[in-house]
């Protein structure tokens, strides 16, 4: 079973699902050393990364390449960005910023062939080898996630999963941009953050979809399961480098101060 078939299963049952971002390192390398660790899928940002879709256009084959699931945050629901993220090889799209049923339809419609959408047919790294053939298998396997990060969209969320529910892979809370949208700016563990998330999981728990968060570092997960969620969208290269630069310096000083 592939680890995008593997993806998908324990997406449906709601099971823990890690991931991790790059957004700003281009080398394709990178992708390939993470393939050899236990994330479930890669998130590309090209919502708030550096990064073109150009840019991580052979990073996305590299991925295909080594068997680990990528996912492209795209800067907006305009069809040309979602279908071209497609054709360069995500098996999915992260929607940024939902706050309305339109939305979640014209990123259906971009991302899936007649008869569930209106996708056009063409790129490069577009089919997996168990796509070709059969539109009902590519669309199955091409993963669409919405992202949750305002009051406008906890409300409107509902109607979503009531219409489309069978054609999302799960829901992901912004909790910074959330947190700015509810009135507590930057701060994530507030008590009006704290009541968003968990109405937001709910909603999904209730509709048994996979539903998640952001989370800055693996410290954090426990916050987020206890919440409800299951997907745990954790730091990004640049953050872990960090973390790992922190761990090297102040290992320096222990050993040093020892000598």
């Amino acid at each position: 079973m592939s680890r995008l078939e593997q993806l998908k299963e324990k997406l449906k049952n709601r099971q823990p699902v890690l991931s991790t971002t790059i957004g700003n390192v281009a080398w394709s390398g990178l992708a390939q050393k993470a393939a050899g660790f236990g994330f479930d899928f890669m998130m590309f940002d090209l919502e708030h990364g550096t990064l073109s879709i150009e840019a991580v256009e052979e990073t996305l084959r590299v991925c295909r390449l080594c068997d680990l699931p990528s996912v492209v945050r795209v800067p907006d629901s305009v069809p040309h960005l979602i279908s071209k993220t497609l054709d360069m090889g995500a098996d999915g799209i992260l929607l940024p910023r939902v706050e309305s049923v339109a939305q979640v339809s014209t990123a259906i419609r971009a991302a899936r062939y007649y008869p569930r959408g209106r996708k056009g047919c063409g790129g490069f790294s577009n089919l997996r080898a168990e796509d070709k053939g059969s539109v009902a298998t590519y669309n199955d396997n091409r993963l669409i996630f919405i992202q949750m990060e305002s009051n406008e969209g906890l409300e409107v969320l509902p109607e979503i999963l009531k219409i489309y529910k069978d054609e999302l892979a799960g829901v992901i809370i912004g909790p910074y941009d959330s947190s700015i949208m509810v009135g507590t700016p930057l701060d994530i563990a507030s008590p009006t953050m704290i009541d968003y998330i968990a109405k937001v999981f709910k909603t999904c728990n209730d509709a048994g979809i996979s539903c998640g968060s952001f989370v800055d570092s693996a410290s954090l997960i426990p916050r987020y399961r206890d919440l409800g969620g299951n997907i745990y969208w954790t730091g990004t290269e640049v953050s872990l480098i960090c973390e790992a630069f922190a761990g090297l310096c102040d290992a320096f000083k222990k050993e040093t101060a020892q000598a």
